[in-house]
Order: C-alpha cells, then sequence, then structure tokens
C-alpha cells in the first residue's frame, strides 16, 4: 500500500493553504481510538471468514452495500480518517467539509472457479462426506470439498456455523456452473447450488480525490474510512438491488467502519463494517414494516441476528467481505433506514439468540408461508432437523400434502380459517395468487436447457411438506425434462412468488397450450418464520418468545452478549 498526494494547479493555492493541510496532515487523533476496529481487526476482516469482536465483546460484521461501480462518492458530516493501508500506514485525516470522489486505475480482474454443489454436510460428517466425494468421482467428475462456516466464541460457549460442501466439475464462469445444474439436476438428487472459489484476488489502484482541493489519495487495493466516533459516512447515489424489481439508488449513511475493494470484476465495492447491534438497527426496518406490532418487530430483531451468525463464511467465498445488503443475505439500508420502534426492538432483544440441541438455530425467514412453512432438508438438504421442520399456521391446520395433487389444490383453494398470515394490508396478494405464463414463454425458457420442443404439460414430481413444488417434469413433443430444486422452478417459470401452486393448461391436451395458469400461495422460500405470520401472531397478543417458539420448535433463547 502506498500514498501519494498529486501537486495541484496554483490557481488552487488559496484552497490548498486553507483545507488541504488539515486533509493531508499524517497522525493526529488516532483513528482506533474512535474505531472500534484496530488494525490487526482490519487485515483479518478481508477475504476471510473469521469472526473479530468490538471491545464491548459484539461479533463485527461486514457486509457489502454496493458493488459494480466506476465511480463513488462519499464525505462525512465529521473529522473522516482515511487510511491507505489496514497496516501502520500513514493516516490522512479529512475535515467535515472534504467531499471525496473515488474510481479505480489499472485493475485487473480477478479469477474464479465456480462449482456445482453436490452435497452439503454438517462439519463433523467427515467419513459421510468421503463416500459422497468417492461416488461422485466413480461417476467421472472432478470433486473438492469446501468447508464454510465460522467457528465462534462468545460468553463461554463456542458456536459451531461449519459445513462441508461437496462441489463438482469447475467452471470458468457462473453462467457455466449454472449449466451444469441444469443438466446434472435431471440425473438425479443434486443441491443445485453454486460455489465460487476464489483463483486469483483483484488488484488495482483507488483513487480518491477531494473535490475542492484536488488532493489525491492512491491505494493499492483497498481505502479504509473511520468517521469520528457516532459519526457516519456517507455515500451518494448507492446501487441497490440489482436485478431486482427493486433496483434504485440512494443517498445512504453508515455507522462504524467503511471501506472501497476492488471487486472481481475490476470496479469499486463499498462495504460497512460494524457490530452486530448497530448493523441489526438498519437491517430489521429493511426486513419488516415498522409499524408492526412491537412482539413482530422484537421476534425479526432476534431472527434476523441469527442470520447475521448463522451466514458467516457460508455466502460470498470469493468476495472481500462476509455478507451482502440484499434479500442474498439480508437487505440492509444503514442508518438512512433507521426507526425509532424498530431500533426499540433491536435494543430490547440485545444479544439474544436462538439455540437447539444442536447449537445455534439458523433462522431462515420469509415474507409469506402461505399458511405452512417449509422444511429446511426438504428445501436446502441435510439431515432433518425437528427445530426446522415446517409448522400449520393454525394448530387444527391440515398439512397441503395428500394422496394426490387434489390436496394440495384444495388447500390452496381452501385455506385454513384463521391463519395468522391471511390477508390484511401488506399481506394480501401474496396469501393466496393466481400467476399466468404463455406456452410459447414456457417453452423458451425449459428449451434452453433442454431440446424437448413445444411444452404440453407441467409435471409436480415431488412436494415437500408446505406442498411446495421441489421437483417438475416438463413434457414436451419432443422428449421430457426434469428440474430440481424449488427456486430453480419458479425462477424458470418467470418468478413465481412461491412454490407452492398448482397448474392448468387451456386447450386441447397434447398439443401447446397458449397459456398455463398458476393457482398458488404464499411469498417466498417458506422456511422458518413467516414475516406475515409473526405481524398476525402479534396482533392476537402473542410474545416475541411464543412468536419464535411457534416457527422454531424445541428452540430456546439464550442471550450470548
Amino acid at each position: 500500500m502506498s500514498l501519494f498526494c498529486r501537486r495541484p494547479p496554483l490557481s488552487l493555492l488559496a484552497i490548498l493553504l486553507a483545507t488541504v493541510l488539515p486533509i493531508a496532515a499524517i497522525g493526529g487523533q488516532n483513528p482506533e481510538a474512535t474505531s472500534q476496529m484496530t488494525r490487526k481487526d482490519r487485515l483479518a476482516v478481508l477475504y476471510s471468514n473469521q469472526v473479530i469482536f468490538d471491545r464491548k465483546g459484539e461479533p463485527l460484521v461486514s457486509i457489502r452495500v454496493t458493488e459494480g461501480q466506476e465511480t463513488i462518492r462519499f464525505s462525512s458530516k465529521k473529522p473522516l480518517t482515511l487510511l491507505p493501508s489496514a497496516d501502520d500506514g500513514a493516516r490522512i485525516r479529512a475535515p467535515a467539509s472534504a467531499r471525496f470522489v473515488v474510481t479505480v486505475e489499472e485493475s485487473k480482474l480477478g479469477t474464479v472457479r465456480h462449482w456445482v454443489v453436490a452435497e452439503r454436510l454438517p462439519a463433523g460428517e467427515l467419513s459421510r462426506a468421503a463416500v459422497v466425494r468417492k461416488r461422485w468421482q466413480d461417476a467421472g467428475h472432478e470433486v473438492k470439498i469446501f468447508e464454510g462456516g465460522a467457528l465462534i466464541g462468545i460468553a463461554g460457549r463456542t458456536l459451531d456455523t461449519r459445513s462441508l460442501t461437496v462441489a463438482i466439475d469447475p467452471q470458468a464462469t457462473a453462467a457455466e456452473a449454472e449449466a451444469g445444474v441444469a443438466l446434472l439436476s435431471a440425473k438425479g438428487p443434486l443441491l443445485g447450488e453454486v460455489i465460487s472459489e476464489p483463483v486469483q484476488r483483484p488488484t488495482g489502484w483507488i483513487v480518491a480525490r477531494e473535490e475542492r482541493s484536488g488532493l489525491e489519495i492512491r491505494a493499492r487495493d483497498i481505502l479504509w474510512l473511520t468517521p469520528t466516533e457516532k459519526a457516519t459516512v456517507d455515500f451518494e447515489a448507492v446501487e441497490f438491488g440489482r436485478g431486482t424489481s427493486h433496483h434504485g439508488t440512494a443517498d445512504r449513511r453508515y455507522l462504524g467502519d467503511a471501506y472501497l475493494a476492488i471487486g472481481n470484476d475490476g470496479r469499486l465495492a463499498v462495504v460497512n463494517v460494524a457490530n452486530a447491534e448497530t448493523l441489526l438497527e438498519g437491517i430489521v426496518p429493511a426486513e419488516i414494516p415498522a409499524g408492526s406490532p412491537e412482539a413482530a418487530l422484537a421476534a425479526q430483531a432476534v431472527a434476523a441476528r441469527g442470520q447475521l451468525l448463522a451466514k458467516v463464511g457460508t455466502r460470498h467465498r470469493s468476495d472481500p467481505y462476509l455478507l451482502c445488503a440484499d434479500t442474498h443475505c439480508q437487505v440492509y439500508g444503514g442508518e438512512t433506514k433507521e426507526h425509532p420502534r424498530t431500533t426499540a426492538a433491536v435494543r430490547q432483544t440485545r444479544g439474544q439468540l436462538l439455540f437447539d440441541d444442536r447449537g445455534l438455530v439458523d433462522t431462515v425467514y420469509s415474507s409469506n408461508c402461505g399458511g405452512h412453512s417449509e422444511a429446511f432438508d426438504r428445501y436446502w438438504g441435510g439431515s432433518p432437523n425437528p427445530t426446522l421442520s415446517g409448522v400449520a399456521e393454525t394448530p387444527e391446520g391440515p398439512s397441503p400434502i395428500g394422496p394426490d395433487e387434489t390436496g394440495v389444490a384444495h388447500f390452496i383453494d381452501h385455506p385454513p380459517k384463521g391463519a395468522s398470515c391471511a390477508p390484511s394490508g401488506s399481506r394480501s396478494g401474496v396469501f393466496r395468487w393466481t400467476a399466468t405464463r404463455s406456452g410459447a414463454d414456457v417453452t423458451r425458457a425449459v428449451n434452453q436447457r433442454a431440446p424437448i420442443g413445444d411444452v404440453i404439460a407441467i409435471r409436480v414430481v415431488e412436494r415437500g411438506r408446505s406442498g411446495r413444488a421441489l421437483v417438475i417434469e416438463y413434457e414436451g413433443l419432443k422428449g421430457k425434462h426434469v428440474i430440481r430444486g424449488e427456486y430453480a422452478n419458479r425462477k424458470l417459470l418467470g418468478h413465481l412468488k412461491s412454490g407452492l401452486f398448482i397448474v392448468t393448461r387451456d386447450g386441447v391436451p397434447g398439443h401447446a397450450p397458449s397459456t398455463f395458469t398458476f393457482r398458488g400461495g404464499g411469498f417466498g422460500h417458506g422456511v422458518g418464520m413467516c414475516q406475515h405470520g409473526s405481524i398476525g401472531r402479534a396482533a392476537t397478543g402473542e410474545t416475541h418468545e411464543e412468536i419464535l417458539h411457534h416457527y422454531y420448535p424445541s428452540s430456546r433463547i439464550e442471550k450470548a452478549w
């Protein structure tokens, strides 16, 4: 890492005398006096699943708030320290008036290999992993076992979120690996995910120019930003929700430290590093309406806290951060999105996590389960887990699984009375829904995977405990093709709201239809807590402890910090 200050034009001399000297002064107040991170922490946080802690004993987590950017603009309302090096290099103190524009020069792209995930196992099942590896090797595949997750020591106990991922057939691009998923899943059970392995890290110069003075700071690969205590780093036009219907840009403020790094695409990524409780104050209002009942907000805070720790080391293995600010991990809006009611819920439940006999519960959640939540192992694989086995929204509610499709159709058309996730306000339109897709669009999507001609029938071959379609057979005029995975199928079918559906078609059987019609229920994967259901339960007077026990039976709340 190094620092260069380029000499500005003489016409800026007056500005320089007034502003550059304070900016360029090296030393001054030690940034670690206001930051919760030490220099050692900054080195450890990059490309690592290592969990570090702040001075209060709370875990520090890095969240990518945007990436793929050619230009980044930032400032702070209070003095800001810039560290062009994560170690004992120079420190530059910028006054509150400083506003920086950041670009990348001489960048080199990172190299990543993408593997098809065959199976994921608990970290202790090494012998089983070896059996799985041999089975795929004997079938002629290149195989590698990855360890994910982390071993975290908190409050005298060890949280083990580690797992073993058996992966096969590395590809140069994610698209090629996705194609491999499609091909292999038609032949037999497959987890149906892609895992990325970094081969060579991206590199380049991060160049930050102060707009008024022209001062230029050049940092190799990474530039750290440490605001004055309780101040924020303010970023302009932060892009969010890329590839979704919520895509846009907005100015955002972030508490804690931040850094700018170079992503695998050679462009800028912005990462926020803060303790778990600070991050949760920006996550909870982005995941649930702040006007929800207090018990629902508290339940969401506990579930989101569990997700912060459970996902460390399992996502973004090839990126310079642990988690992202999108639905892939958890939506995070920073200090900008905080709300007094959700902040109160986070602080009320400070340090609370869910545990069962296996350890830390992976407190996944989704928007609306449709009346019955799904079992974790049926959706993502692995061993059955009684804490995430899928539950009905009402004790007397029937299971949607019947002897045939008739039972699922009855559950969708005649949902259980009194379901806590039933229509009300934002819940309307997701508890039950109807979608149509043209026969031509379905045929086009399926034939990108297998040349079976015009699709004439869609048949659900296997359903989960909630009735969600896990395996679907597509029949065409030239053959049949099977696709495994709930999300893979609803994505192929034009992003259906959930996999809990039945499908009908128009036209003459045996001929290509004009349209397929899907009658369904729920929004999202349906595993774990139903957010709309938690709101409904809280409205009837249930506490956040009761709500969590319903969706995660066999679990208990413990205070970790």
